[in-house]
């Protein structure tokens, strides 16, 4: 089915609305960077560019739509039945349990409105990931899992810890639908260090077949753990608490859509899933419950035409081309989840 949302839409809303509201069938790739159950509030920091940013990261019965549980009991048994489960060991007002009802209804929508050819990443963490990945083998099916895609970071740690520093987030990579060619893939290489380049042996034992430079200008392909150094420090930090690296975006965007493809971010925050997909010529759609998103991803995206050295290279360029909505999209859905 088309999609019924405009490229460049920008929704301050409660996602799940949303989300609801989407056409079946019509988004290409998903990533979301939800909270993560830390049982915190995050706030941004004062002076930065996200000051006034921030959000609840804790979970109660007020998370749990009414009949929620009911409707998961009858259109969703084995969903219900897991979630059941964890209300059994928590009770009904069980953080975790909360959390999860939260997680599963939307995560529900998100189904729906993937294409057969998409793919969705669940950026999280060692809080909730057990569970997590449960719920989306559940949803997205066992079959349909893909990677647990280990995001490594640098950062402080100390002799006096009384454990290891934890130094990496988890991301849940699953597909809609199993078989060949039934999923969108494109393996995106990246450069060597100098170091391995230097390191490497003659070409008649590194590479049959192919010389030195051939095999340097292809460059590598990653593995299922990415040492992507963190914002800590860099001119790309906005001060937004839980702000990732556009090189991540970027790597996921490149590797699970093509140009033209349509890019959704259910929990957009700090929009550099936005701002990647608009710099790699995709479409897209971002979603979150604060007026801030939209403040951040105007100043982001005119750094960028400055980058490019463009004529137009002030926010009034952005003013008719993000379609900011405060209103819920009509929707074209004759089926429900």
């Amino acid at each position: 089915m088309r999609s019924n949302i405009k490229n460049r839409s920008l929704f301050c809303h409660d996602n799940l609305e949303i989300l609801k509201r989407i056409n079946n069938s019509c988004i290409d790739l998903i990533y979301l960077d939800p909270p993560f159950n830390k049982k915190k509030i995050f706030t941004a920091s004062l002076g930065s560019d996200a000051e006034g940013a921030n959000f609840d990261d804790i979970f109660g019965e007020e998370n749990i739509g009414e009949g929620c549980l009911d409707t998961l009991r009858e259109n969703q048994p084995k969903l219900y039945s897991f979630l059941n489960g964890i209300q059994g060991m928590e009770g009904k007002q069980g953080p975790n349990f909360c959390y999860l009802i939260f997680m599963a209804i939307r995560i529900l929508e998100m189904h729906r409105i993937l294409k057969d050819t998409g793919s969705i990443y669940l950026h999280c963490d060692h809080t909730m990931s057990h569970y997590l990945k449960i719920l989306m083998d559940i949803i997205f099916g066992e079959k349909n899992f893909r990677n647990d895609i280990a995001w490594c970071y640098e950062g402080p740690s100390s002799s006096r810890m009384s454990s290891w520093a934890r130094k990496h987030d988890n991301i849940l990579l699953y597909n809609k639908k199993r078989g060949l060619n039934t999923w969108f893939w494109e393996a995106v290489a990246e450069e060597y260090a100098a170091s391995s380049i230097s390191s490497f042996k003659s070409p008649s034992k590194f590479a049959a077949g192919k010389d030195r430079s051939q095999y340097i200008q292809r460059g590598k392909y990653p593995k299922d753990w990415w040492p992507i150094p963190s914002l800590k420090n860099t001119k790309e930090r906005l001060g937004y608490p839980t702000q990732k690296p556009i090189k991540l975006l970027e790597r996921i965007i490149k590797a699970s859509s093509k140009e033209g493809d349509m890019v959704l971010d259910p929990f957009c925050g700090s929009a550099t899933t936005c701002i990647a997909a608009e710099k790699l010529n995709r479409k897209w759609i971002g979603i979150d419950v604060s007026e801030m998103s939209y403040v951040l991803i105007k100043k982001r995206l005119t750094e960028e035409l400055r980058k490019k050295e463009t004529e137009n290279h002030d926010e009034l360029f952005w003013k008719n081309k993000i379609n900011y909505e405060t209103n819920l999209p009509r929707s074209e859905n004759t089926n429900k989840v």
